[in-house]
């Protein structure tokens, strides 16, 4: 695939050319991607800090060292309809062809960081890509949709539009009713209230398989994504204890 064709949507040559590397060989060291590219390995950090800062590409560590990897392109997709809507029928065309390189290999368990907006923006969509059942949210007191307020409607739109039911258990503190109250109407939810009553930035995402660690920092919010069976059905267990400890909100 011709990385020009990536300009369309915002990406210079050098971090296409990145971006593509990594979509083809999977995760990679950043002395690993520079072979491949051909860049000086200088440049590659500095081509790999703005696709990270742009939801492209995300990391994990792993014995020490920092792992690289593409997210997948259909977030680029959603990243996509805000930014520029009327490329839409383009910008399908394209992840099309990306995911035919993708690199299909599946471990047992991977450990994603996303960094800044854009990167929560690829782990929140990551959280109900495979269309779950329900999601699990707990040990938030509603900062997201202050962070992140069209895209946390929109997510909470397309969640409810396949299907997917979310049952949150906010802390008893003002900034959740103030959520719960002003924010934007949470469709097919079950909403209580925990008797904790600290204000918290961290919150937790449960959804299929999927363990989402989230920290609601205005000036650096971060999501590290958990993929691992036996993870999801311990925190999974851990939120019924809680939802059965917590209190229904009146008229949820």
């Amino acid at each position: 695939m011709d990385s020009s064709a990536l300009k369309r949507i915002g990406l210079k040559e050098k971090e296409a050319e990145v971006y593509l590397a990594l979509l083809k060989q999977g995760p990679s060291l950043a002395n690993q991607i520079a072979r491949k590219t051909r860049i000086v390995r200088s440049s590659v950090y500095d081509y790999l800090d703005i696709l990270i800062g742009r939801g492209f590409v995300s990391y994990s560590i792993i014995s020490g060292k920092k792992f690289f990897q593409a997210v997948s392109p259909e977030k680029i997709f959603d990243n996509f309809i805000e930014e520029k809507k009327n490329q839409e029928s383009a910008l399908n065309l394209l992840v099309a062809e990306m995911l035919k390189l993708k690199n299909k290999e599946e471990k047992k368990v991977t450990v994603e960081v996303f960094e800044g907006k854009e990167g929560l923006k690829s782990a929140m969509s990551l959280a109900i890509k495979e269309k779950p059942k329900e999601v699990l949210v707990y040990g938030t007191a509603g900062a997201s949709h202050k962070i992140l307020p069209f895209f946390m409607e929109h997510w909470h739109k397309q969640r409810a539009k396949q299907g997917t039911l979310l049952r949150v258990i906010y802390n008893n503190v003002t900034n959740s009713f103030e959520r719960i109250a002003k924010g934007p109407k949470l469709q097919l939810a079950k909403v209580r209230i925990s008797p904790i009553k600290n204000f918290s930035l961290i919150g937790t995402i449960i959804s299929r398989e999927r363990v989402l660690l989230t920290v609601w920092d205005a000036e650096t919010p971060i999501g590290i994504l958990i993929q691992s069976k036996e993870m999801w059905k311990s925190y999974k267990d851990n939120f019924e204890i809680l939802w059965s400890a917590a209190s229904k909100h009146k008229g949820k």
